[in-house]
């Protein structure tokens, strides 16, 4: 800023030396002194970016030259193109001549007076109608933000704005801002916000997101102010597959751990039912596995299904799939944003001790009436989005249901040919920009599932979630957030095998919660988040009732569980020098369980059992237990040189509630039990350490992480363990320890036809449960593998692309089979015979192996017409393999007979349709 200010001060001076020939025409001058020397000498303006220039030094023969000459030779040797408007203005462009309705754009913008000229560069923006029309000219003007007689013995200033999409008005979150001059840059919230202090004076601003055009400004900052800008979409979507660590650069980013999924993208994977599955998908990174195919659920770096929080726009959703494990809990087509947080996890979420996973969804198109879906044939989906008022709300409601039970018809098994499975489910949103500092948001979530097995078992579950936000701008420096978020989800599990045992078990669980989140960003560039959240829980874990009159079964209700989980949170990004930067958190968590509850009291010094009660505590509506902690974040960016750096990072998170389930995979029916005096939260603590690489001239990334992992109360169960209605829980559960450590590494490329990744991780996780009783001990209180430890994964990923309208993508899945226990021997125990089991989990499953396929062909890509669609052919399981769900034994004579059982034994092919309407924008809708 201090050398424009000089330059224009000293203007005079230049022009006057240079009118009186005192440059000697042998010497060298800059572009820059060129162009001041014809202005000064004729009626020419010149109009050009400085950044282009800052570094040409000529030769000054040019002034035995007529000027048009002069200019024609200028344009030569700098390589630059020029156009002459108005016989006197004359712009230079790079690559390009204006075109003539540019010209008549820059005609009008200077005869209008809306551009003023200093230092030969435009640094007035022109009117925004005439920008709308003309988005090129937007990179070659200079914005000027904020006032220079304000604050003027400041340094710094506040640069804060809004990134959206110009197709449509959605805001783009993760959207990259960076100036390179700087080396500093930022990224949008989840509202396409954006914020940071900068010095002040004149830059060229990067703003990048993924499958969007990378646009530039060029801005005069001289204090606080805000800059909005639109993206278009890149005119090929489906040039390459992103599944990266967060969409900003990987070398220059603070989090480790962090891997964002790129939704215009998604769709291309080759998936088994013919849908983009956003769980599934996941799978797909390195340190991200499941128990196997068709299950719920997934493990990040050796945690349990439970231990990740999912949220869906700060919801939490228990069951995240439909049909078994089949399909997906949530429509891909209404989803805009994906992060997974494996480690490095913000300060501003917890609950959980493995990984978060944060879901956004869209806001709905505030530009016109869209209209999309999907058909295959065992589901259909359909999506509206529109704007309620032009480009202030908007609203985008998608529906999706299966019509599946034709495929059961035509099974052999009887009973399988007269069942029933379907799901459907509704999803929703409301965006409202009340005014430029108030912004309203409505989400809604719904589905059910119902699933009969002819004459035997039937069960159905729903979740509800819902959440309003208000978003408030305090100033350019302080943003807010206020959420108030109700989740539900219940099943009912209904037995009639046997005729006398008719009943049915029902379960709830509800979740209120209340946030407040703030971030401030301070004059020395530190990015400060800080806030507080509650949830409150209401827990109904079981009740049990006859379904009908000569059922024995008894009526039976357990008692309510109730809890208060509260937390406050800071945390500060800031650099420490121009190759150092730290992020540090601290969140306090708190937990209460509330009555009124009756608690069991057990003979010390002997084992947990209903034997042992001694006497029971009847607590009213008061606290009964309390556990509270420090939760500590903190993660670093060494900068090892433009293209490398070395990342650090170290998390601490508590759980306050736990999954009882004694199956390797989530399932539906299993129970959420709270902590309490007996059943203690669980916590866990992550080291990680990363090396990122970008190579080819950023073409290819490359990292390689690895991470320890200690875990404290974690819960396992004795042998013969009763789960369901058990009034006494804590007689068959056990708490203890483990711990989980593991090398990920991936590379990636993300140019050219062929774009993909490869990603290999090897990770072990163990647990250990001792006690001073045998029988609250396994495998002798030593370390043994988890039911989902499978130390090597490997996983190719690759997307070719054929032509603007034809793609082919493959995924290739390697891992080892995961552990089980296996009965080894019968023995004959007072006249009884009794099964001997192998250790816990000290057998393994065959390997799993699996490619799938998928092809997209596109319609004709004309951007003006009613219908755009494409057609997805995809094969599951191309190979055919047999992989191992589950071992089952069997007694056929005197011996023990093993059996594998698969879910998809040969290729599995899918079909897809998938539509997109488009209709014209409307001020009112």
């Amino acid at each position: 800023m201090k050398r424009l200010i000089v330059a224009v001060l000293l203007m005079p001076v230049f022009i006057s030396a240079l009118s009186q020939n005192i440059i000697n025409h042998n010497d060298s001058l800059s572009f820059n002194d060129i162009i001041l020397d014809i202005e000064s000498r004729s009626d020419y303006q010149f109009y050009y970016s400085p950044n282009w220039t800052d570094t040409l030094i000529l030769k000054s023969d040019y002034k035995q030259l007529p000027i048009l000459k002069a200019i024609d030779w200028l344009s030569k040797m700098s390589q630059l193109e020029y156009t002459i408007i108005d016989n006197t203005n004359v712009v230079f462009t790079k690559a390009y001549k204006v075109k003539t309705n540019y010209a008549e754009l820059f005609s009008s913008y200077i005869n209008d007076k809306k551009a003023i000229k200093v230092d030969s560069v435009i640094y007035e923006a022109p009117k925004k109608e005439s920008l709308e029309t003309n988005t090129i000219s937007k990179e070659y003007m200079v914005f000027t933000i904020g006032n220079q007689a304000k604050n003027p013995n400041t340094q710094t200033a506040t640069l804060s704005g809004k990134v959206i999409d110009v197709e449509n008005g959605e805001p783009l979150v993760g959207t990259v801002i960076y100036i390179d001059d700087l080396k500093n840059g930022t990224v949008t919230n989840l509202y396409g916000h954006y914020s940071f202090s900068i010095p002040k004076g004149r830059y060229k601003i990067e703003y990048r997101s993924v499958g969007m055009k990378t646009t530039y400004r060029n801005v005069v900052i001289h204090s606080d102010g805000s800059l909005d800008v639109d993206l278009k979409s890149k005119p090929t979507s489906l040039k390459e597959v992103t599944i990266t660590a967060k969409s900003e650069d990987p070398v220059r980013n603070l989090r480790m751990g962090m891997d964002q999924i790129s939704m215009k993208t998604l769709k291309q994977l080759p998936l088994g039912m013919g849908e983009a599955d956003v769980i599934k998908t996941t799978l797909l990174l390195p340190g991200v596995q499941s128990v196997g195919e068709a299950s719920n659920g997934f493990n990040v770096r050796g945690g349990s299904t439970d231990q990740n929080l999912i949220l869906l726009n700060d919801a939490p959703i228990i069951n995240t799939s439909h049909f078994f494990g089949f399909f997906s809990g949530f429509n891909a087509d209404i989803i805009k944003d994906i992060k997974l947080y494996k480690s490095g996890i913000p300060a501003k979420y917890g609950g959980r001790v493995s990984s978060v996973m944060d879901l956004t969804v869209k806001e709905g198109n505030r530009k016109q009436t869209k209209l999309n879906g999907g058909i295959s044939p065992v589901s259909g989906r359909l999506t509206i989005e529109s704007p309620i008022k032009k480009d202030k709300s908007s609203f985008i409601l998608a529906a999706r249901t299966t019509y599946s039970d034709w495929v059961l018809k035509l099974l052999d098994d009887p009973k399988l040919k007269n069942s029933s499975a379907n799901f459907h489910d509704l999803q929703g949103s409301f965006s409202w920009d009340i005014d430029e500092k108030n912004s309203l948001y409505l989400s809604g979530y719904y589905s059910h599932d119902d699933f009969d097995y002819y004459t035997e078992d039937a069960f159905e579950y729903n979740t509800l979630a819902s959440t309003v936000k208000w978003k408030h701008i305090f100033s350019p420096k302080l943003f807010s957030t206020f959420s108030g978020i109700v989740s539900n989800y219940d099943y009912t599990n209904e037995s009639r095998t046997d005729s006398s045992l008719l009943h049915k078990i029902d379960y709830q669980l509800n979740q209120y919660s209340f946030k407040s989140d703030f971030s401030y960003i301070s004059g020395t560039n530190h990015k400060i988040d800080f806030g507080l959240n509650a949830t409150w829980y209401d827990l109904s874990p079981g009740k049990q009732t006859p379904s009908s009159t000569e059922s024995l079964i008894a009526y039976k209700e357990l008692e309510k569980e109730q809890a208060l989980e509260a937390a406050l949170y800071i945390s500060d990004e800031f650099e420490l020098s121009h190759f150092m930067s730290l992020s540090a958190g601290l969140r306090y968590s708190m937990y209460s369980n509330f009555g009124p509850k009756t608690q069991y009291n057990y003979q010390s010094g002997l084992p947990r059992s209903v034997d042992n009660i001694v006497d029971t505590t009847h607590h009213g509506n008061g606290g009964i237990s309390f556990y509270s902690g420090p939760e500590f974040r903190l993660s670093s960016n060494i900068r090892l040189s433009g293209t490398s750096s070395l990342k650090l990072g170290y998390n601490r998170m508590y759980q306050y509630i736990q999954m009882i389930s004694n199956t390797a995979a989530m399932a539906p029916t299993d129970i959420w039990k709270l902590s309490d005096k007996y059943l203690k939260p669980q916590h866990g603590d992550q080291y990680s350490i990363g090396f990122y690489k970008k190579m080819r001239n950023n073409s290819i990334e490359a990292s390689i992480e690895t991470y320890y992992k200690k875990l404290d109360n974690i819960i396992d169960y004795k042998g013969g363990a009763k789960l369901v209605m058990n009034e006494h829980l804590e007689t068959d559960v056990l708490n203890g320890k483990g711990k989980a450590y593991g090398v990920e590494l991936m590379v990636q490329k993300k140019r050219g036809k062929l774009t993909g990744w490869v990603n290999y991780t090897y990770s072990r996780i163990l647990h250990k449960i001792d006690s001073e009783f045998d029988e609250e001990q396994i495998n002798n209180g030593d370390y043994f593998p988890a039911n989902y430890d499978k130390p090597h994964d490997f996983k190719f990923v690759a997307n070719y692309k054929f032509s603007r309208r034809m793609n082919i993508s493959s995924n290739f899945f390697y891992s080892t089979g995961r552990p089980f226990t296996a009965p080894v021997a019968y023995y004959n125990f007072g006249g009884t015979d009794k099964v001997y089991y192998s250790e816990r989990n000290s057998m393994r499953m065959p390997d799993y192996i699996r490619l799938d396929v998928a092809t997209t062909i596109n319609g004709n890509l004309v951007a003006k017409k009613l219908n755009h669609s494409s057609w997805t052919f995809a094969v599951y399981n191309v190979l055919g393999r047999q992989n191992a769900y589950n071992i089952f034994f069997r007694t056929e004579g005197e011996k023990v007979q093993g059996y594998k059982m698969s879910i998809f034994g040969q290729p599995i092919f899918t079909v897809t349709y998938n539509f997109k309407f488009l209709g014209n924008a409307k001020d009112d809708f």
